[in-house]
């Protein structure tokens, strides 16, 4: 708010260009901050929270899944070993909310090591038994 009155001060004395150009600020901010100014006044340039998407489950559908989630039973009260897809599903289901699937909070699949079609598996499995760790590790 202060760099902001700063550069509304030498509103008066400089051109516009000018004043953009020196603090490195877009000519359309400073009008929209001059416009800010002169409706609400100071308060006008505090700046304001951004909107936040509003909640798609309710604090009482929150509870719900956690009871589902720590009883290992779904909404019929089957007994159900919950997976993040299961539970969307069931989400969708019961609530008719439809949660999509985050990128960012996605995680890799983890795969296993591929084997060759000739490996024996019974000497793979014994290697695995008999293998020593070196000292310290565990």
């Amino acid at each position: 708010m202060v760099r902001k009155l700063t550069i509304l001060s030498s509103y008066s004395w400089l051109k516009t260009e000018d004043i953009a150009k020196a603090y490195r600020i877009n000519p359309h901010t400073l009008f929209r901050w001059i416009s800010q100014f002169k409706d609400q006044g100071v308060e006008g340039l505090v700046d304001k929270p951004k909107g936040n998407k509003p909640a798609l489950l309710t604090d009482e559908m929150k509870r719900q899944l956690v009871q589902w989630i720590t009883t290992q039973k779904d909404s019929d009260g089957k007994q159900v070993s919950w997976t993040l897809d299961k539970l969307r599903v069931e989400e969708e289901i019961v609530y008719s909310v439809k949660i999509s699937k985050s990128r960012k909070n996605e995680y890799p699949i983890k795969r296993t090591r591929p084997t060759h079609i000739m490996a024996d598996k019974k000497k793979q499995a014994e290697y695995k038994k008999n293998s020593k760790l070196p000292e310290g590790k565990s």
